[in-house]
């Protein structure tokens, strides 16, 4: 079993950020690596965006593609096979003084990334950001990472029971046009108590939550498939390409374009 250190990665890495309490790097996969079995030694999540592959850990395969974000415990034992080449991931290695100096428990880790789909788009924008490199962008990093462990977890122990209802819902129909009413009369919940507290839920409006699962879509189509932006943009539901662009933008930082050759 391998152990890695801080800052070691399986791929090479081609770009490194030092933050205090955590660390950014760019590692690519453009060969075959070692499949054993290893750890790291810090917290961290990764964000692929290129390739992918099948992850192995306390007997469970996980398929990675394209978008996909995976957290990993201190030392959690896993191991990687079948990795598409070329793979890119963004891997945040996180101290346990950033939990400690802003109040956050290990726990948060995990429950701030689970069912939320802002954390893919804050993410990308953190990538986004590293590259513009000016003397805002420590700042603004570091209040985008307290905000994907925060805004969720801030929420998860007094949530209704609707509410996980509805992303499943919105989740599972997301190449549908589904009105508030359907979604009240399948809950057995007032419309007006769905639309009351929505945004307290999702952090956004119904149909910016719908938009922005579209375009969760859409990173997938534009990593894993051969399809061209004219095609992505009419199966994701959107009207035209420009209205496509706009919101991809919105929500990651990058035209689509931009981001297909990342």
């Amino acid at each position: 079993m391998i152990a890695l250190k801080t800052k070691e990665f399986l791929g090479k890495t081609t770009e490194q950020f030092s933050f205090g309490e955590y660390d950014i790097s760019m590692v690519n996969y453009l060969q075959p690596v070692s499949e054993d079995w290893h750890s790291h030694e810090k917290y961290h999540l990764s964000l692929v965006l290129q390739g992918g592959n099948l992850e192995s850990r306390k007997g469970q395969d996980i398929q990675i593609l394209p978008g996909s974000i995976v957290l990993y415990d201190k030392e959690i034992v896993h191991r990687n096979r079948h990795t598409a080449f070329p793979s890119k991931n963004l891997n945040i290695e996180i101290d346990d003084d950033f939990f400690a100096k802003n109040e956050l428990s290990t726990s948060d880790f995990q429950n701030s990334i689970v069912k939320n789909v802002e954390v893919q788009f804050g993410l990308l924008k953190i990538y986004k950001e590293l590259h513009i490199n000016d003397v805002s962008s420590a700042a603004s990093i570091h209040t985008s990472l307290l905000t994907l462990f925060s805004d969720y977890n801030s929420v998860l122990n007094q949530r209704p029971p609707w509410v996980d209802k509805i992303r499943e819902i919105l989740c599972d129909r997301w190449d549908e046009f589904i009105t508030l009413n359907e979604l009240s009369n399948e809950l057995n919940v007032h419309p007006v108590t769905i639309s009351k507290y929505f945004s307290k839920y999702f952090k956004c409006s119904f149909g910016e939550y719908m938009r922005r699962i579209k375009i969760e879509k859409a990173i997938l189509y534009l990593k894993h498939t051969d399809k061209s932006l004219t095609e992505i943009t009419f199966l994701c539901g959107f009207s035209d390409q420009s209205h496509f662009s706009k919101i991809f933008k919105q929500n990651t930082g990058f035209k689509p374009n931009e981001f297909k050759h990342l």
